[in-house]
This record gives C-alpha cells, sequence and structure tokens, in this order.
C-alpha cells in the first residue's frame, strides 16, 4: 500500500484524523496503540489506494501557510464573571458567544461520560459552556471535520477551536478557504496520553471510594462528577486539578503537589510528534492564536488581577476582521510584541521537548496502577529492583539465565535496573559492543557504570535488590570484586534477596579474611535461595543462614520469551542435524560426537564456548567445516531448538534441551562443576542423560526420553520455585536504622569533609 497513510511515521502523525475523515470508503479507523495514542489503521479488503489520507495528511504535505510572520499580538481580559469560568482570559467564551448570539455554530472539546476528551460542534448555548476550561488530555475529533464541512457546504458559520495540529488537520482536509470559517489554535504544550489520564484517574479516585477493591476504570469514572484542571475559586490563575465525586468527596491539587502535572508539564506522557512540533511556531495555523500569556505581570501589573490573562495573535485578515467585531466585550485590550509575549510562553514559538525516560514512563505505565510512581519512577529513574548478575558476560548461559530471571521479574510488574559490573576506577571510553549488551539495549535499563566506591548511590535508585543465579558466589570467579556480589554497598534498609545463586563447588573454597566479611553480608540478606542441593549446606555450615534451592531462572521464564528471540534469528536450520554445545573440548568428545553423527546419520553444528580459548577449542574439536561462530543469543537458542538431538557438556545446553524436550546426552563437566548437574538431573529424574565418559553417548541413541514424567516434576518445581521468590519478593521489610548504616553513613560524611579538605 504504497500510497496510504501507512507511510506516515509514527513520530510524525499527530493522531489529527484528516485521513479518517477522508477516506472515501471507510477503510480507516482510528485506533490506540500501547500508549494510548490514536493512529489510523487501515481495512485492507476496504482500502481502494485512491492516496487521499496520503494526499491530506497534514504530517507529510507541505503547509500551505500563508499566515502573517508579524502577527499582531493582544492581552485581554473577559469580564470576571466570565474568566472565573474560563482557563485564562477568557478569549474562548468570548468569540464562541459571539458566534452562537449571531446564529453560528461552534466546534470545541468537551469530557463526554467515560471523562475522554472529545470533539462536538453545536450551536447550544449550553454544550458550548462544556468547552471551557483545560482539559490536558489528548482529545477524538472523530469525524468532526466533516460535519464542520457539511456546516460550511449549508452556509453556517462556524468557529473550530483546537491544538495547532488539530487546526492544520481541518485545514487540509477542507482543502480551501471558507470565508464563513473562523480557526483559533491554542498554545499548545502537548498532548498527553488518554491511557495515562485514565492511569492517573484511578489512582487519583481510589482513595476517595469506601469500596475500591474489585472497581475497573469505568467504575472509578462513574463516580466522578466533575473534572477541573484550573479552579480559580482556590488556586487563582494557576494550574490545579480539582475531581469532585459524587459522594462530595474531592481530590483537589495545585501543581506542584500532583503528579499529573509533573509527567505532563515535563513531556513524560504526551505524543511523540509533541517533541518535535512543527506547529509550534509562527507563522500559527489558525486564523487566531489563543493562550495564557504567562508572565504578563513582569509587563503590566495593572492588567494582571490574579484571574487570568489571554494572549491572543492575530495571524491573517480573517483573524483580524473578527477581533474588531468583539474586542469591545473585553474589558481589558493591550497591544503587546511577540518578544513580551513568547518570554514565557515559549510554545507560541517553539516545541516541547519529550522527556528522556519518555519510553520509560509508558513500560512503567503498562505494568503499574500507581501513577504517583509511575511518574517518580520515570523522572527521578527509580527501579523496583537493583539486579546484580553476569548480564554482559559473553557466555551463551550465563546470558540466557539473567535474561530469564530479568523476564519473569518484568511478567510480575517489577521494575529492574540491571546493574553494571563495578570498577576500580573511572571507565575510559565506550563499553565493548557484544551479544549480551545488544541483547540488553533492546531489553534492559542498564545502571550508568560506577566505581566500588560510587555503588552506594544505587540505594536511592532501587527499592530492593536481587543477586541472580549462576555462580556468583564461585570464590575463584569474584575475588576480585570485594563483596560486591554479596551486596556490601547495600543498606539494611533494603530488601536483599538471592535467587538460585551458585557456589559451582561443594564448598567455599576462600581465605578466611574474606570469609569472615561475606558471612556478614550473607547474614543480611532477607531471603536466600541457592541453585544446588549442596548450596543449602555450604549457606548452613560456613554461613550460618538459612537458604532453600530453587530452579534455574531459565526454567521459571515462559517459554513464549524464548520463541520471541528465537523469531528474531536470520540463520538457516532446516535440515536435520546435532546440535553440539561443547564447553571443554577434549579428542575424547570430538570423537565421539563423530561417532554419534554417524550412528544417527546426521550432521553436526557445533557451538563452542564464546568466552574463553575460542582459537584452542576449535583446534582440539578439528571440526572446522561444522563449527558455528559469532551467533547472536537467538541464534544459540534457534540452532538448540531446531536440532534433532543435542550432545553437550553445559550445564545450561542440558536445561535448554529440557525446556524444549530434546533427546539429549549431557557430558558430566567436573571442571565447571558437577554440583549443579546432579541437582537438576536428580529433581527431575533424568540422572541417566548424564555419562562420564563420551564414547558412551551412542548407547543413548534408543533410549527416548519420556517427557510426560519430566514435565510433571518440572512443573511442580517450577512452582514451587516461583511461589518462594513472589513472596520473598512481597513479604513486608521492617525498615529500621542498622549499626551498618549508620556506621557507612558517618564514613561517607567523613570522606566528603577530607576530600574537601584536599581541595
Amino acid at each position: 500500500m504504497s500510497k496510504t497513510i501507512y507511510n506516515v511515521s509514527n513520530e510524525l502523525c499527530t493522531g489529527c484524523g484528516a485521513c479518517y475523515n477522508v477516506c472515501p470508503v471507510d477503510a480507516i479507523k482510528m485506533k490506540a496503540d500501547s500508549e494510548g495514542f490514536l493512529f489510523p489503521e487501515i481495512e485492507s479488503s476496504k482500502c481502494i489506494e485512491c492516496g487521499l489520507c496520503l494526499k491530506k495528511c497534514p504530517a507529510v504535505n507541505d503547509d500551505d501557510n500563508v499566515n502573517s510572520h508579524t502577527p499582531e499580538v493582544y492581552s485581554v481580559c473577559a469580564s470576571n464573571d466570565i474568566r472565573k469560568k474560563s482557563s485564562s482570559g477568557g478569549m474562548f467564551s468570548v468569540i464562541a458567544d459571539y458566534f452562537i448570539e449571531n446564529g453560528g455554530y461552534v466546534s470545541g472539546v468537551v469530557w463526554n461520560n467515560k471523562w475522554e476528551a472529545e470533539y462536538i460542534v453545536t450551536n447550544d448555548s449550553s454544550e458550548v459552556k462544556k468547552m471551557r476550561g483545560s482539559k490536558y488530555v489528548q482529545s477524538n475529533t472523530g469525524k468532526i471535520y466533516s460535519e464542520i464541512k457539511d456546516l460550511l457546504e449549508k452556509g453556517e458559520k462556524v468557529l473550530f477551536t483546537g491544538c495547532p495540529c488539530q487546526v492544520s488537520g481541518l485545514n487540509h482536509f477542507l482543502d480551501k478557504q471558507y470565508k464563513n470559517l473562523l480557526t483559533v489554535d491554542i498554545v499548545c504544550h502537548g498532548s498527553p496520553s488518554p491511557k495515562s489520564f485514565d492511569k492517573f484517574l484511578m489512582s487519583a479516585v481510589k482513595p476517595l471510594l469506601p469500596d475500591h477493591s474489585e472497581n475497573t476504570l469505568d467504575d472509578f469514572k462513574s463516580y466522578i462528577k466533575d473534572v477541573n484542571f484550573r479552579n480559580k475559586d482556590r488556586h487563582g490563575w494557576a494550574h490545579s486539578i480539582l475531581i469532585t465525586m459524587n459522594n462530595g468527596a474531592e481530590y483537589d491539587k495545585r501543581r506542584s503537589e500532583t503528579s499529573w502535572y509533573s509527567a505532563f508539564l515535563n513531556g513524560l506522557n504526551c505524543r511523540k510528534s509533541c517533541g518535535n512540533c512543527r506547529y509550534a511556531t509562527i507563522p500559527r495555523q489558525g486564523d487566531i492564536t489563543m493562550g495564557d500569556f504567562w508572565g504578563i505581570d513582569e509587563t503590566d501589573t495593572e492588567q494582571n488581577d490574579g484571574l487570568g490573562v489571554s494572549v491572543i495573535t492575530l495571524n491573517n485578515d480573517n483573524g483580524k476582521e473578527c477581533f474588531n467585531v468583539i474586542k469591545g466585550n473585553f474589558i481589558s485590550v493591550k497591544t503587546q510584541t511577540i518578544e513580551t509575549a513568547k518570554k514565557k510562553n515559549g510554545n507560541l514559538v517553539g516545541t516541547s521537548i519529550s522527556h528522556k525516560e519518555r519510553k520509560r514512563f509508558f513500560e512503567l505505565l503498562n505494568i503499574k496502577d500507581d501513577f504517583d510512581k509511575i511518574t517518580e519512577y520515570a523522572l527521578k529513574r527509580k527501579f523496583d529492583i537493583g539486579f546484580i548478575g553476569w548480564w554482559y558476560g559473553e557466555n551463551y548461559g550465563s546470558i540466557l539465565t539473567n535474561f530469564a530471571l530479568h523476564q519473569y521479574l518484568k511478567s510480575r510488574n517489577y521494575s529492574i535496573l540491571m546493574i553494571e559490573w563495578p570498577l576500580k576506577e573511572k571507565p575510559k571510553g565506550p563499553v565493548q559492543d557484544t551479544r549480551a549488551r545488544r541483547l540488553a539495549q533492546k531489553y534492559y535499563n542498564v545502571s550508568i557504570r560506577r566505581t566500588f566506591d560510587e555503588l552506594h548511590d544505587l540505594n536511592w535508585f532501587c527499592d530492593m535488590f536481587v543477586v541472580g543465579s549462576d555462580q556468583l558466589w564461585n570464590y575463584w570467579s569474584i575475588k576480585d570484586t570485594d563483596y560486591f556480589y554479596f551486596l556490601d554497598f547495600v543498606e539494611d534498609s533494603k530488601k536483599k534477596i538471592a535467587y538460585a545463586t551458585s557456589f559451582g563447588h561443594p564448598i567455599f573454597g576462600s581465605p578466611n579474611y574474606y570469609l569472615k566479611e561475606a558471612s556478614f553480608h550473607m547474614s543480611r540478606f532477607d531471603k536466600i535461595s541457592v541453585r544446588e542441593n549442596d548450596g543449602i549446606d555450604i549457606c548452613r555450615d560456613t554461613f550460618g543462614v538459612e537458604a532453600v534451592q530453587a530452579m534455574d531462572p531459565v526454567f521459571i521464564c515462559n517459554k513464549d520469551e524464548y520463541n520471541t528471540l528465537i523469531k528474531t534469528s536470520k540463520i538457516n536450520s532446516e535440515e536435520p542435524y546435532i546440535f553440539a554445545y561443547i564447553l571443554s573440548p577434549t579428542t575424547e568428545k570430538r570423537n565421539a560426537l563423530l561417532e554419534l553423527a554417524e550412528k544417527l546419520n546426521m550432521k553436526v553444528k557445533l557451538v563452542l564456548d564464546a568466552q574463553f580459548n575460542v582459537e584452542t577449542n576449535k583446534a582440539i574439536m578439528d571440526m572446522d567445516e561444522c563449527v558455528c561462530e559469532k551467533l547472536e543469543i537467538q541464534d544459540w537458542l534457534k540452532l538448540l531448538h531446531d536440532s534433532s538431538y543435542v550432545y553437550t557438556d553445559s550445564y545450561h545446553g542440558a536445561c535448554f534441551s529440557i525446556i524444549f524436550e530434546k533427546q539429549f546426552i549431557c557430558i558430566a563437566n567436573i571442571k565447571r562443576g558437577i554440583s549443579r548437574f546432579n541437582t537438576v538431573f536428580e529433581l527431575l529424574g533424568l540422572t541417566s542423560r548424564m555419562i562420564f565418559d563420551p564414547y558412551e553417548a551412542k548407547n543413548y541413541i534408543d533410549d527416548v526420553i519420556d517427557y510426560t514424567p519430566v514435565n510433571i516434576k518440572l512443573n511442580a518445581e517450577v512452582l514451587k520455585s516461583k511461589k518462594w521468590l513472589d513472596d520473598s519478593l512481597t513479604s513486608r521489610k521492617a525498615v529500621k536504622a542498622s549499626a551498618y548504616d549508620l556506621l557507612n553513613n558517618k564514613i561517607r560524611e567523613l570522606e566528603k569533609k577530607i576530600k574537601g579538605m584536599s581541595l
């Protein structure tokens, strides 16, 4: 469909609805996206590819804007009675009253019965009054352009007021000048998401209702009597919000007290196109532009009486003619300059900027209900969980076990900060581009790189901390990282959880000095689970803490997450083959693999350790024609998933063979730690699938794994592990001062003083 509205990107589309109105066969519908903004969707079976939708789209067509580059500028005040019921100086009410009194129609935005902002056109003065007041949420134009055109063709006078992009949408739809039409665009800061407004309403209204445990969004909205964004009786001419309930309860907040304005005015919840608005400029779109004259007190203290002042620009002769007729209806009209007007009204001549955390705001909006927390987390870059793990490593198993735990936590509606590997000194140069970091870029929020001395700052950003799986408590792997993996930097006021963390071996073989401090930090954990059964013994006998065994995260993650990854792989894996994943190559493993391939009459796709000894491992296996190199994580998954048989000495190679119900044989890898193999195979009744002699592999060809009993056991273990983790995350933590926290705070204060003295 090369000639349709699908050519317009989401970054450009304003949702004006011109395409929806112009489609001659009703093939276009306006549908809300994941952020709650309306975008056009085409029903292909109806589309005749006439190209009208694209032709009328203001986002991709140059404006034929003949309005003035030097418009006349005024500050105006309507009567006190009108201004008390208006957002600013009452400009809209005066001009709307004029049209109604002279037999015309007015089109503007009202609240419907679901507290959604939508357009109507009417000649009923009581309906026009509903258009008064700001509605800080994107409005739905519906078929309003078509309705206005019908009225104009009949010779009726029509006033249209809206955001400049909506005025542009109407002008492009009409595609000709109508003397009986007056357009007024507002000085717009941006259009917030209706979905975010719904979430805000729910958060604001919940405490006002006695019983809300089972209420839906529509239920909450049904209790609302009125929503007023600028209540002048209580807060004067300033941003505020008053939600009045049918039971008399109220949500009454000033701008500084409510998260709605924090999100809106900081550009968190506005449409993407608002962050680069092509209409917030001069010449303006409408015949007249109107808005609040913020900063009028700096130029005219007499006119600013606290009830509101409107700034208006007369952008063409049509606007001037109308204003000359109605200006006698204002109690105050003063000439201004564009320089004075734009000082504190930047959107008169310039676009708003989307907040850098806008994307994350909408991610949070889709997983959380508390709008205050959503906004705070986005503005202050806060997270529910600080995640410590080897998510940045190059080993496929490490990457996937961290991915799995991240995705599981995310599915439980937690926001997660993946914490970077700490450094001894400030980092120099960019982080290396790796397969792990390419995956992270797509799926994770990642902390900035910190030194060990700066890790304490993470307490401000994260509400609790989770140490992930893999051998994060293997002394020989972590001895150069101080006590990072024992969360020495985390305050006692923060919850600390270890999920399926591994020691790698049956003992914790560290020097005594290290063991003492590690034991202290282990005692500060709130909940501990370990991946291997012997890890329970180490925790009890070596560290004096209680622990339970939990399944590796790759098992608790929904399989759909892996399938989604696999679909992004571009490698070919059609013919039947053995997937051989070997981390510790030997000549025996090579020969046994070739023998197995001959017996099964299959080709081999060989993957070696991507982290260590790459060239040496290739030389040992001496199967260059079979080696698959430089695989992305989705490629590794696809090769295993699509294989007919798996031959591996990798723990995670075996785990994913079980997840994808593969026929497999696993060679015990004592070098990399046998405990994890023993635990998972014993739990699932698969001990026969682990061999110590590679040459025994050929003996298991006809020993077919029946996954029915395996899955019964696996599902039971997974449910148990999930429950432990969920309960640990939600359990109440008593927040109290600890000697450790107090001492650390004193040390940091002293370090700051010493540093200041040295300067």
